[in-house]
Parts: C-alpha cells; sequence; structure tokens
C-alpha cells in the first residue's frame, strides 16, 4: 500500500512539473526542464513533490528571459496567443456586465447627472470592449516555417505593445475615468446622505486610474523588449 501512495505521489510531482513547463512565459521553459531533471535525483517521494511545488514560482515571476534561439519562436508565440485570448474573453464579459448594470441605472437612479453619468460609463465600456476586441489575437500560421512564425510573433507583440501605450491606452482612460467621476458626483448630490460611500467610490476610480498608468505602460515596455530579443535572434 505505502508503495502505491509514494508511487501516486512521484506521478503528482511529475505533473505538476508538467504544468509548470506548459504554462511558464517565454524563454523558462528550460529553467523547468532543469529541475524536472534535477529531481530524478532525489529519492524522497515527499521531498520530490516538494520539489516540484517550488518550479511554479516561475509562474509567478514577471521575470525577463530571452528566447534562446528561433526554435522556441512558435511556442512563445502561442503562448502569447493564448494569454491574449483569455484577456479578451475576461474583458468582453467584464464590460458587457458593466455595460449592462449601467444601463440599468439610467432607468432607476433618480438623479438626472447621476444618469448622464451612468450613460456615459455605459459608452465607455463599449469602447473598451471595442478596444479588447480589435486587439484579439490573429491567426496562427498553419506552416510549420519559422520565418512565417516570426513575423506572426512581431505582428502580434506589436499590437499588444501599442495596445498599453499611446493612444489606444490614453483614449481608454480619458473615456472611462471622466464616466465614473460624473456617476459618483451625479450621485452624492442627488443623495447627500450616502455622500461618503460615493467619495470612497471616486477614490478608489482615481488610485485605479492612477494606479493604470505605469501597470499599462510597464506592460508595453515588456512587449518591446520581447521584440528586441526577437530582432536580435533575426540578425
Amino acid at each position: 500500500m505505502t508503495t502505491i501512495r509514494m508511487t501516486m505521489i512521484r506521478r503528482l510531482a511529475l505533473k505538476v512539473l508538467d504544468a509548470a513547463a506548459r504554462h511558464a512565459a517565454p524563454g523558462t521553459r528550460d529553467w523547468v526542464t532543469a529541475m524536472s531533471r534535477e529531481m530524478d535525483f532525489i529519492e524522497n517521494d515527499w521531498a520530490a513533490l516538494w520539489w516540484a511545488l517550488g518550479s511554479t514560482r516561475i509562474l509567478f515571476k514577471r521575470q525577463h528571459v530571452p528566447l534562446a534561439d528561433l526554435s522556441g519562436v512558435p511556442r512563445a508565440a502561442q503562448c502569447l496567443v493564448n494569454r491574449i485570448r483569455v484577456r479578451t474573453r475576461n474583458g468582453c464579459v467584464a464590460t458587457t456586465i458593466v455595460f449592462v448594470a449601467y444601463i440599468g441605472f439610467i432607468f432607476t437612479l433618480p438623479g438626472s447627472m447621476q444618469r448622464v453619468g451612468s450613460g456615459l460609463v455605459a459608452v465607455s465600456m463599449l469602447y473598451m470592449a471595442y478596444q479588447i476586441y480589435a486587439r484579439r489575437a490573429g491567426a496562427s500560421p498553419l506552416e510549420n516555417d519559422s520565418a512565417a512564425w516570426a513575423g506572426f510573433y512581431r505582428t502580434e507583440l506589436e499590437r499588444q505593445r501599442d495596445f498599453h501605450r499611446g493612444l489606444w491606452f490614453w483614449s481608454r482612460l480619458a473615456v472611462s475615468l471622466p464616466s465614473f467621476i460624473l456617476f459618483c458626483v451625479g450621485g452624492a448630490i442627488a443623495r447627500p446622505a450616502d455622500a461618503r460611500d460615493y467619495d470612497a467610490m471616486l477614490a478608489v476610480f482615481i488610485l485605479l486610474g492612477i494606479w493604470s498608468v505605469p501597470l499599462n505602460l510597464g506592460r508595453a515596455r515588456k512587449y518591446q523588449r520581447w521584440l528586441d530579443d526577437l530582432e536580435a535572434l533575426q540578425k
């Protein structure tokens, strides 16, 4: 019974390492593979499991690890496409929920300013959904050609970089933040008893808006680093 149980533990450790390798960021797969090889020398199954669990920390690190050669480009491109598809799905769902909620506020809230703010928030969600959908992932190359994959990867990186900076980003901020501010100010005027709650909401919206600036610009720089890596490999 003990042997079967320990074998299952070892099998679980291998599955953990395999999952970490599949979901690791581009360029970090070699690190996980090395950990998998190291685990072969760990005799105790429980120690092997803890070793495998330790490898999952690579999923939460944002360290920059460049690609070793062009052979890793197809995998890196597919990982990027998977992340974009998740963002597209989650972003469209979230903006749809907020849009429906604020459309309902137009017909239920008492203050005219707050109703106008609700309508503007709904419009800003439509604009945000449009941007998310417009920057969705393109179709992957069908042929197993390194040049085709490199071109596809470059195009997707440029599209995502531009999504997080310049006109795409600042227009999202310019459309959404004032709408929420008008909604909160209108609510505080229409219902003075709830003014503190609206002040707190307004503070949260402003803080989120400020926080989104370094967040998006940092992501734009990350995609630019990946573009620089790709260009260096192609040279």
